[in-house]
């Protein structure tokens, strides 16, 4: 049997690798949206996908790591929200174009 601590700290591992998916498959989908023929259905199932594969992470880490584990991996899959906003914000430039 864990322990709360050993259930939070899987908690956030799989919350950081779910939100690494989520926001990762964001960004690979707006860097390719403007190549594809199909652009609402590449939107579309990318999101589809993002909320499957993230619903059922979640969904495993409530089951096996309790509602210490869900919390924490909720903090984890918002801490990697901020890492990806933080990350492409870098690359865009804040200059107003003349």
């Amino acid at each position: 049997m864990m322990t709360d601590v050993e259930m939070a700290l899987v908690g956030l591992l799989a919350g950081l690798a779910l939100g690494a998916v989520f926001f990762g498959g964001l960004w690979l989908t707006t860097t390719r949206i403007h190549r594809s023929r199909n652009a609402v259905i590449l939107a579309a199932g990318s999101f589809v996908g993002r909320l499957l594969i993230s619903l059922a992470g979640l969904f495993l880490v409530a089951r096996f790591a309790g509602i210490v584990g869900l919390v924490s991996a909720l903090v984890g899959f918002m801490a990697m929200q901020i890492v990806f906003v933080r990350f492409s914000m870098k690359r865009t430039s804040t200059r107003c174009p003349r």
